[in-house]
């Protein structure tokens, strides 16, 4: 594997009644149980933050009267549930993968959605459980240097392991999903069949791309990449392929076949501040202008069927969940991922230090 530094830059209220004669009253700080003036939303910082206020945060407010206050430090599975645990919790909703949902919820650390306020019939099917739901999706696409290859681009993870044909590095991400997956298409399985993965199998293939190798930590370095020649191929996420598409001029082109749906999930911490009143900030983010909004700053596809449907023409292209693209696509697994990836965590960074 070719080792290459990463850039400096990666990526309330709630209810009491009869409940609380039944000792079933959640877990929210007092000061939660009036009207909530203010909520705070965990992401992941950078420009996310100003596009999401755009699409979410103004607009909740505007109907509301509630502020919303975004804290970018990243809502790390760890620094969730230290927070419940000690009881210190500062964030209402959290942007989190889907696997980290699952654990969280297995840990007990999440509130259950409300859905009464809630409509699980807005959220794409797989990605909706009693403790979170899909706010946006993206996909890991496979995208290359169109200049590198002009004659024959690759366009399947098959022609991505294969170094005879399509010479060059390639890159994928660092935390194994999305590659795991490609190196599964790649030997045959069929992406309808991927789960459970193979482990070993997927490691053993990605080794096969030897000094070819290379791994991306965050979004701004395989754009880096890319862009500068240091890869000419990568699996990377569609929102981030189509803006290096669209900043290159068509140099980098990507394609959704062989891609993997993932979804970017909420949850609601227990004893967040501001109590039951984040599902009503859950509800409003579900409404289909405001994820389309978001579709186009973003380029993040929908998590809601409605705004796949009511999606504009001109931003189908990079909508994963459009039914042309979404027919290409394989499904993530958040339940095997959520049980198997500190062992493909340990198996991949072993096999990357003996490369």
């Amino acid at each position: 594997m070719t080792k290459i530094p990463a850039s400096s830059a990666l990526t309330r209220r709630s209810f009491l009644g009869s409940a609380a004669a039944a000792g079933l009253v959640h877990a929210y700080p007092r000061e939660a149980r009036a009207q909530a003036s203010e909520l705070t939303i965990a992401t992941w910082g950078g420009d996310e933050i100003k596009d999401l206020t755009v699409a979410f945060a103004k607009p909740f407010t505007n109907q509301s009267g509630i502020k919303v206050l975004f804290d970018g430090t990243g809502p790390s599975e760890g620094k969730i549930k230290a927070m419940v645990d000690q009881s210190q919790v500062d964030w209402d909703v959290c942007d989190v993968d889907g696997y980290v949902a699952v654990r969280l919820a297995n840990a007990g650390a999440l509130s259950v959605i409300d859905y009464k306020k809630v409509n699980r019939e807005q959220v794409i099917v797989p990605f909706v459980t009693e403790h979170a739901i899909a706010g946006y999706t993206y996909s890991f696409v496979l995208a290359y240097n169109a200049q590198a290859y002009p004659v024959r681009p690759p366009m399947s993870w098959a022609d991505f392991f294969d170094r005879r044909t399509f010479p060059g590095r390639r890159a994928v991400w660092r935390w194994m999903i999305g590659g795991f997956e490609a190196a599964a298409m790649a030997s045959g399985v069929a992406k309808d069949q991927l789960y459970p993965l193979d482990i070993d199998a997927a490691v053993a293939k990605l080794a096969t791309l030897g000094e070819d190798l290379v791994v991306w930590e965050g979004a701004e370095h395989a754009r880096q990449m890319l862009m500068d020649g240091t890869v000419d191929m990568a699996c990377i996420w569609h929102s981030r392929a189509a803006q290096i598409g669209a900043e290159s001029e068509g140099k980098i082109a990507w394609t959704f076949e062989g891609g993997l749906l993932c979804p970017g999930m909420w949850v609601v911490p227990k004893k967040n501040p501001g109590g039951n009143a984040a599902f009503d900030l859950l509800a409003a983010m579900q409404q289909p202008k405001r994820q389309i909004e978001l579709t186009l700053l973003r380029g993040l596809g929908p998590a809601n069927p409605e705004a796949t449907k009511a999606m504009p023409e001109n931003l189908r292209p990079i909508d994963p969940t459009q039914p042309q693209n979404l027919s290409q696509q394989a499904i993530i697994s958040n339940g095997w991922w959520a049980d198997n990836y500190d062992k493909a965590r340990l198996k991949f960074q072993d096999q990357l230090e003996r490369m």
